[in-house]
């Protein structure tokens, strides 16, 4: 995937792009999912997301352009999902305030949500940019043992995050991050997925 508008300046690892998604988030989302992992939750749902597979580089930009195309009075938020995204923290930064730029000039509200499998700790120390650079997170990691979805923890840090997401039984739907599992689309996304990428 190549832009013309954009340097290669700012580039990351894609696995693929979807929209319409309707199972991680709020509402009809946008969905960028990151390859490359190094926490190996024992319990994870997408292991064939952990590869850092460099032949899947690409601008930040040209995943830009391509939020630009989508229909802008149909979309409700934006998930950055993996993969752990925290992994690659300047091609995430760029990538996080490019869609923020984006999001300012829509007529409707758009969230951002990230799932990451480490702790509010390490992500606070490591990247004290990214809680306040979205709407809500989820963090921790996927424990079967430990209750599953109830390891996980959903930190919302604006008032839009705090309306979609603080509510306890949505709360426990996102925090089961169900369709990072499936490496197809649903039966409820009938939009392009972009992106190769191998599976592990």
């Amino acid at each position: 995937m190549h832009s013309s508008r954009h340097p290669d300046s700012a580039a990351m690892l894609l696995s693929r792009l979807r929209f319409p998604v309707v199972d991680i988030g709020y509402g009809m989302r946008a969905e960028v999912w990151l390859p490359g992992c190094r926490v190996f939750c024992r319990d994870c749902l997408a292991e064939h997301t952990w590869v850092f597979d460099e032949s899947t580089r690409c601008g930040v930009g040209a995943v830009l352009d391509w939020l630009r195309e989508l229909p802008a009075d149909r979309i409700d938020g934006v998930t950055i999902c993996g993969g752990e995204p925290s992994d690659r923290p300047a091609a995430l930064r760029a990538l996080i305030d490019g869609i923020n730029t984006w999001r300012t000039g829509l007529t409707r509200p758009v969230d951002l949500l990230l799932y990451s499998g480490r702790s509010t700790a390490v992500l606070d120390e490591r990247l004290p940019w990214l809680s306040a650079s979205v709407d809500a997170l989820v963090a921790e990691r996927f424990d079967a043992g430990a209750g599953g979805p109830a390891s996980r923890r959903v930190v919302v840090s604006s008032a839009l995050g705090m309306t979609r997401y603080a509510a306890a039984p949505f709360a426990a739907d996102v925090t089961s991050c169900d369709s990072c599992g499936r490496p197809a689309p649903s039966a409820d996304t009938t939009g392009r997925t972009v992106g190769t990428g191998r599976s592990r």
